[in-house]
């Protein structure tokens, strides 16, 4: 009979033990986004590269809308909508992140390059904040690739993204589209050999209320998360 007893308790802990929400078997365990450079066009600050100098420059005021001046001047190019969750390795979304992301304008051109002067209507760069759900949305434009150096530098079309929350490092990584063909002759695209976080990374535009729209995810590994998943 106490075997029995033992062997139910055993069965009910065991029962319960799955029912508690957020616990995860190490298999549940999702893979971080990978880390990818800023590179030298951060707009708080840019190195630039030899002989292509590029200065410190940021939109009045930032927003999480990038695609019109404070005139109401619309931006160039294909305009899409950017949103998703930051969240850690369990799967817990991650509230009050500061998101930021830039990149080039539909000249291929960055911000801390010429100031804005090839497209004063795309603000460049983009500041928000996840909600209590872990949520985050830009107004953007879908920039283009880009060579540099004669073809020494080429780049798919990419937007840098980068995630701050308290108590963790700074992270920093690229969005892509998947129906990018530049993206088999990027260095960056090509380092992440996993099939399944290269098609987390390259997104896939979906037009719904007159804009394209594009689903991306961030999961963060512990040291930039802000506590242990």
């Amino acid at each position: 009979m106490n075997n029995r007893r033992t062997l139910l308790k055993r069965i009910l802990a065991a029962v319960a033990a799955l029912l508690m929400p957020g616990r995860l078997s190490a298999s549940d365990i999702l893979a971080p986004t990978p880390f990818l450079t800023a590179g030298p066009f951060y707009p708080r600050d840019p190195s630039g590269l030899p002989f292509l100098p590029a200065r410190a420059t940021l939109p009045e005021p930032v927003t999480n809308d990038l695609t019109r001046n404070r005139r109401g001047e619309p931006a160039q190019g294909r305009h899409i909508m950017v949103s998703g969750r930051v969240m850690d390795i369990t799967g817990r979304p991650l509230a009050g992140a500061v998101v930021e992301i830039w990149s080039v304008n539909a000249r291929n051109i960055y911000l801390v390059e010429d100031g804005g002067a090839s497209d004063p209507g795309f603000a460049g760069f983009g500041v928000t904040a996840t909600d209590a759900e872990g949520r985050y949305s830009f107004r953007t434009i879908r920039p283009g690739g880009y060579d540099r150096y004669f073809g020494l530098i080429r780049r798919t079309a990419h937007i840098h993204v980068l995630v701050k929350l308290a108590g963790g490092e700074a992270f920093t990584t690229e969005m892509w589209f998947a129906d990018e063909p530049r993206n088999r002759i990027d260095s960056f695209f090509r380092r992440v050999a996993d099939p399944g976080l290269q098609a987390r990374m390259a997104v896939i535009l979906n037009r719904s209320d007159g804009l394209d729209q594009a689903q991306f995810d961030l999961v963060l590994a512990p040291r930039y998360a802000g506590r242990v998943g």
